[in-house]
């Protein structure tokens, strides 16, 4: 049966672009270790999907053509490193507008199940921030948090991540550990 990981975009693959937004290729750039992390998930059997809420096109700050073109590009660019993205969902709401597809409420990752048929108790989420980490526990999915905050900001959390690492690199290696544990880190 394959296994899944489930990834956030901004602030796990890419730099995240604080107050404002990833509005064209030029502005997406790569953390360090991410296309690394993507291409050992790739090597080590993990079928990769990004979940992301991307609010700058129902805000008119991008058209969903601009954000196809970037995902097109990073896409790209983690296959010629050698990783593969299984495929990638996003909300382009606003918060405002309360859909059931922008995190935390878990519809990308019920999307996701629906089309890939993985079980979410045995799938990580890889996120940066608290709406990712409210979404996979509304759905009983396991978490690794990409931070560099201090432990002490973390704790406050209601729903504390399974580990907290610096990069994707990090968390792709501790899932390669994994190969015969299982998802369970206890």
């Amino acid at each position: 049966m394959p296994r899944f990981v489930l990834l956030d975009r901004d602030g796990v693959i890419n730099l995240r672009i604080v107050g404002s937004y990833v509005t064209s290729w030029e502005k997406f750039v790569f953390l360090p270790g991410a296309l690394e992390g993507l291409r050992l998930l790739t090597e080590k059997g993990y079928r990769t999907i990004i979940l992301s809420n991307q609010a700058g096109v129902g805000k008119g700050l991008m058209t969903a053509q601009d954000l196809q073109e970037i995902t097109r590009r990073f896409v790209e660019e983690v296959e010629a490193q050698g990783g593969r993205i299984e495929a990638v969902y996003y909300c382009t709401h606003q918060a405002e507008e309360d859909c059931h597809c922008r995190k935390p409420k878990p519809g990308l990752l019920l999307q996701a199940r629906a089309e890939h048929h993985f079980s979410f108790g045995d799938t990580f989420l890889i996120g940066d921030s608290e709406s990712d980490l409210l979404a996979a526990h509304a759905v009983g999915c396991p978490t690794i948090m990409v931070s560099n905050a201090a432990p002490g900001h973390l704790e406050k959390l209601p729903h504390a991540p399974q580990m907290i690492v610096p990069s994707l690199l990090a968390a792709a290696t501790f899932l390669a550990s994994l190969e015969t544990h299982g998802p369970s880190i206890s």
